[in-house]
Order: C-alpha cells, then structure tokens, then sequence
C-alpha cells in the first residue's frame, strides 16, 4: 500500500445528482423516486429508489466484463483512496467529438508532469461533463442511433495498465467512445482488475496533479457496477 500524505485546502464534489431525467444507458432504465411515506400520513418521510446500478456517476468492477474478476465489494480498500492524474483534452473534442486519448496524448502528459505513478487514478477531462443536464446532448445519438461522445483508446488503456493505475475515470457516459461496438477500453481496463469511473463532474476545478480522490461507492456484494459519491481532496 501506497502512504498517501496530503494537506486538504479544497474538497471537490466530482459526482452529479442523481435525479429523475437525468441521462441514462440507451437499453437502460431511468431512474425514479417512489414516495413509501410522508410526514402528513407516517409522520416521516422515505423514498424507493428505481434505477439500474450504472445511473450517474458509477464504478465499472473488474466483473462487469470479465467473469471471475473482482466484483464491486471486493476491490480493496487502498484503491479507493488514491493520488489522481487529470488528462484534458477538451481541444481536440472540440474539433472531433468521437476523439480517443492516444498514447501520443499520454506521452505528451508525461513529458510535462512525469510518469504517472503506479496506484493512481488516471481522470480524462473531455469537457462533456457541460452536457449532462441535457441528456440528448449528453449521450449524441445521430439518426441511425449511434452516440458520439469521447473516450479512451485501447492503446492509452493498454498504456495505463502498463503504468499499474488503480484505475480510470472519465466525464462521459463511458470509458469507450460513444460509437464503440466491442468495448475495447472496458475489456482491457477491467480484464486487468482495474476499475472504472465514469459520468465524472467538475474535472476542471482539478489539477493535472496532487489531488488524491476518494471513491464512496455502494458495497453492494457480487455487484457489477454501483452509483457513487467521488470526492477530490486538494492540497
């Protein structure tokens, strides 16, 4: 384990709401609030909650695409609070919304920063964060019902394992691009017993480094995926 040492001047919220029309995964269901009691009839108040385990902002175990990995209770404790890296590639979005960090963008990251540093979350700052309170926008689906969206390419992912990252995060609906069929960056990514965040907020309040995170996810056992509170801890 990794000693983290880190005085805290800011604590950022990275994670959305979750909400009622709020984004969901195109074949998913939307979330909803389900009153069971109220203050005028109980005397309290309570709410069922209705939503599948990759609503807003989520973790990805190593499970949800390769059977015998980690599921989401057991990725250990010491990968939950972790140093971070920011990537940003907002530019290149803006002129290609399908575009995917290359190993040249990690390269170029390093060069400036350093290696990023084994047991760390690696976060790509892509800008779409803006979007998802539009979530036709958000997900861009075009007339054949294809999205189109930024992501990791398997080379970067195959890179950041190659570094020994904890994990990956990103502020799009996943950690693939938006038009991905075979989920290149999900298999490598989770094949390799790391996890994912993805619907990440507020990326650019974060420095490219010295932040650690702290990833509040729901110990749901056996699970796959799971909503979760992401905070960034700035030094």
């Amino acid at each position: 384990m990794n000693p983290i040492q880190i005085t805290v001047k800011r604590i950022i919220d990275l994670t959305h709401p979750i909400y009622e029309g709020m984004p969901y995964w195109p074949k998913g269901a939307p979330f909803h609030m389900i009153q069971r009691a109220d203050y005028a009839r109980e005397g309290y108040q309570f709410y069922r909650y209705e939503m599948d385990e990759n609503t807003g902002t989520h973790i990805d175990a190593p499970a949800h695409f390769s059977l015998g990995k980690r599921s989401i209770d057991e990725i250990p404790c010491d990968q939950l609070l972790v140093p971070t890296v920011v990537m940003d590639i907002k530019e290149k979005v803006r002129e290609d919304r399908d575009y995917r960090l290359s190993i040249f963008d990690v390269y170029a990251w390093e060069e400036r920063y350093g290696q990023i540093p084994p047991q760390s979350l690696a976060i790509l700052n892509t800008g779409w964060c803006k979007y998802f309170s539009e979530p036709d926008r958000y997900l861009s689906r075009d007339e054949k019902g294809i999205m189109h969206f930024p992501g990791f390419s398997r080379d970067s992912a195959e890179l950041l394992v190659q570094r020994e990252v904890a994990g990956i995060g990103i502020d799009t609906p996943s950690v693939d691009y938006g038009a991905s069929v075979d989920f290149p960056v999900h298999r490598v990514m989770l094949g390799a017993n790391r996890y994912q965040i993805e619907n990440l907020a507020n990326l650019d309040t974060l420095p490219a480094t010295g932040a650690c995170v702290f990833v509040g996810v729901l110990k749901v056992r056996n699970g796959v995926e799971a909503p979760a509170r992401i905070l960034a801890l700035v030094p």
